[in-house]
C-alpha cells in the first residue's frame, strides 16, 4: 500500500511524459508492480499510475493470521469503506435531503477512532469504556481519506477492493444506509449482507446484525424494513452467479455491507441525522469487529440463504469524469 507523502505527490499515465495530477496527501492506494525505481499503483478512479518509490511510503501486506480464539487485536489490519462519494455517486438521500454519502462517512470516522486506541466493553450492556481490555487495531485503512470535505471523493470498486486486498486485511466493513423499503417493522431493519464464497463472512454478517440491533433498540422510531431482514446474501443471474455487490465479489477477506438504518424512511432518517445515533452505530460495528476477529461467536442475528437477484443497485465503477483528489484543491 502506497501513502502519499506531505506536500502531495506527482502521478504520471507515462514515465517519460508530465504528470497529470499531484495527488493530495494522505490518499492510499494499491501498489500492482515496482519497476527501476518507480511503482505502477491502482488510483481511486480505478485507472493505473506511476509513481517515484522515494516520493511515497510503502508499506508492504500484514502477516497472514487465523482468526478466531487467541488473536491478537493489536495485529489487526482492518478497512473501512464509506460507500459512495463524489459529485455523482452520492447514494441515497432522505425525504429531506441528508445525503448518505456523508453520513457513511461520518460513521466510518468514528469507527477508525474508536479503533486507534484500547479500549474495554461490556459486553451485557454493550457499552464501550476506556480501557485496556481490547488493544487499539494494527491498521486501519478508511477508502476515503480526509475529514467530511476532503473525503467526498469518488472512488471506484476494484479501487476499494483492491486496496483491501493489498494491505492483506482480516475484515472490510462497507458503511451504507439503507433505500426501497417494503414493510413497516416493529424493529430496526437492519440489513448486512455477505459473500457466498468466503463461509467467515456469513458469520460476520450475523454478528453484525445482532450488534446493530443492539445499538438501535433503545432509540424510537417508525421501523421499516424488508420482508427478510438480517443476514443476507444477493446473487447475479448472471452465468455462474457471482456476487452481485462488486465489493464482495472482489475482496479477497471477510468483508461485509452494512446497511444499518433507513435513510429514505423520515423518521429514520431523523435519527441518523443525529451524532448520538451515528456513534451507535459506529459502536455496533466496532463491537461486532472485535467478536468477529477474537472469537469463534457464531452471531445470533437472524440470517438467510444466498438468492439470484434481478434488481438493480447501480454501478459503483468509476466514471470516466472521476477526479483523483488533488493537493492544489486541499
Amino acid at each position: 500500500v502506497v501513502t502519499i507523502s506531505a506536500g502531495g505527490v506527482p502521478l504520471y499515465e507515462d514515465r517519460s511524459g508530465e504528470p497529470f495530477v499531484i495527488a493530495r496527501e494522505g490518499l492510499v492506494f494499491p501498489a500492482q508492480r515496482m519497476q527501476e525505481g518507480w511503482i505502477e499503483v491502482l488510483t481511486s478512479c480505478d485507472a493505473l499510475a506511476w509513481v517515484r518509490a522515494s516520493d511515497v511510503a510503502a508499506e508492504p501486506p500484514v502477516a497472514s493470521a487465523d482468526i478466531g480464539d487467541g488473536f491478537d487485536f493489536s495485529a489487526a489490519a482492518i478497512v473501512l469503506d464509506p460507500g459512495h462519494g463524489g459529485p455523482w455517486n452520492i447514494g441515497a438521500a432522505g425525504p429531506s435531503g441528508l445525503s448518505e454519502k456523508h453520513m457513511n462517512l461520518d460513521v466510518a470516522l468514528r469507527v477508525r477512532d474508536l479503533l486507534s486506541e484500547s479500549r474495554s466493553v461490556d459486553w451485557i450492556s454493550g457499552e464501550i469504556l476506556n480501557g485496556d481490555g481490547i488493544p487499539a487495531a494494527g491498521r486501519v485503512l478508511v477508502t476515503r481519506v480526509g475529514d467530511a470535505e476532503t473525503a467526498d471523493y469518488e472512488a471506484g470498486l476494484f479501487f476499494r477492493s483492491r486496496l483491501a486486498n493489498a494491505i492483506n486485511a482480516h475484515a472490510m466493513v462497507s458503511i451504507h444506509h439503507n433505500a426501497g423499503w417494503e414493510i413497516r417493522l416493529d424493529e430496526p431493519g437492519s440489513d448486512v449482507y455477505y459473500q457466498s464464497q468466503i463461509q467467515e463472512s456469513r458469520r460476520f454478517a450475523r454478528i453484525m446484525v445482532e450488534e446493530l440491533q443492539r445499538s438501535f433498540v433503545d432509540f424510537d422510531a417508525d421501523w421499516v424494513g424488508n420482508a427478510e431482514t438480517g443476514a443476507k446474501s444477493r446473487l447475479s443471474p448472471r452465468e455462474g452467479n457471482p456476487q452481485y455487490y462488486g465489493i464482495l465479489r472482489y475482496s479477497e477477506m471477510p468483508t461485509v455491507i452494512a446497511e444499518g438504518a433507513y435513510i429514505s424512511n423520515q423518521s429514520e432518517a431523523d435519527l441518523i441525522a443525529t451524532a448520538e445515533f451515528r456513534q451507535a452505530y459506529a459502536d455496533a460495528i466496532y463491537r461486532a469487529l472485535v467478536r468477529f476477529l477474537t472469537t469463534e461467536d457464531v452471531g445470533g442475528g437472524r440470517d438467510t440463504d444466498p438468492v439470484i437477484w434481478n434488481g438493480d443497485a447501480g454501478s459503483g465503477d468509476a466514471r470516466p469524469e472521476c477526479v483523483i483528489p488533488s493537493q492544489a484543491d486541499g
